[in-house]
């Protein structure tokens, strides 16, 4: 373990008792990360009572990864308890006491090789204004759906734009390496989490992402709600000309189709959004054909 770079970790957990195989799921995946990983757990008020047992339950995690439950403040309710860990995120960054941040719901697993892929291109796509992005997907009958970015988006024609009529036109940003032959941009750049080093840390909590009320400005016509708000980041501070959002994903040629890096794919530990898809769509597409020419 690199016990030279340290990770901050903030994780919603609301009501954590009713949600243990997935909390105890992300907490085994930072168990793995080749880092000094602090994790934590923002409990609401309500669920004070349960914090020693959780803590109890937690603990054979501690040999690994060190595990701090914090209780939000009562003002913290409902969704807003998404919010409650932005005070010590501001106060850990300015300090620059870690090196690298993550925020993310309880239920998202982003692990190593996904940290790893975003550690590797952020200082490549850094300089074009652009950030390494993420695709959430559920496991629903062993297959990979994206259910956040429901319709196949076309490379070269406009696509219907999972927020309104609108459409939306895939931007590619071309890359030089031997796996990987570009970078795309999706409609939905969500995926439930935030991933920063300390510069951008910093420049997070002095933007209008950083607050509540601003951050629906820049959401704009995708009408985000309060918690996914939570984990814009730096995604729609400053984009490029001609992109919606700064967040791009890595594709590679697969079986003579263009497909989303497996390094990008983060599992979404459910399967309620594709259950409704499924209702809605039946026939659901996949990761390997989210994309076609």
């Amino acid at each position: 373990m690199n016990k030279s770079k340290k990770l901050w970790v903030a994780v919603t957990a609301h009501n954590p008792l009713s949600r243990l195989p997935s909390l105890f799921k992300i907490l085994k995946i930072y168990t793995q990360y080749e880092l000094d990983v602090s994790v934590f757990l923002y409990v609401n008020y309500e669920a004070q009572d349960d914090v020693d047992q959780l803590s109890s339950l937690l603990r054979p995690f501690s040999e690994h990864v060190k595990v701090e439950i914090v209780v939000a403040d009562p003002q913290y309710e409902g969704w807003w308890l998404t919010w409650a860990h932005k005070t010590d995120l501001t106060v850990a960054c300015m300090r620059r006491e870690y090196d690298y941040f993550i925020y993310q719901e309880n239920d998202m697993c982003i692990t190593w090789d996904n940290f790893k892929y975003w550690l590797r291109w952020k200082p490549r796509l850094a300089p074009l204004g652009l950030e390494p992005g993420f695709i959430r997907y559920e496991l629903f009958g062993n297959k990979k759906i994206p259910f956040d970015n429901f319709y196949r988006y076309s490379l070269t024609d406009l696509t219907p734009n999972v927020w309104s009529d609108r459409g939306f036109m895939v931007s590619k940003q071309l890359v030089v390496d031997h796996e990987i032959k570009f970078f795309v941009s999706l409609a939905n750049p969500y995926y439930a989490a935030m991933l920063l080093d300390v510069d951008d840390a910093v420049k997070y909590v002095k933007s209008d992402s950083m607050d509540p009320m601003k951050s629906v400005e820049l959401a704009s016509f995708r009408n985000w709600p309060l918690a996914d708000r939570s984990s814009m980041g730096l995604a729609f501070e400053n984009p490029p000309s001609g992109c919606e959002h700064r967040r791009f994903v890595p594709v590679i040629e697969k079986d003579g189709s263009y497909v989303p890096h497996e390094c990008c794919l983060v599992q979404h530990d459910d399967i309620k959004y594709s259950l409704e898809l499924n209702k809605k769509f039946g026939n659901m597409i996949t990761c390997d054909t989210l994309l076609k020419i």
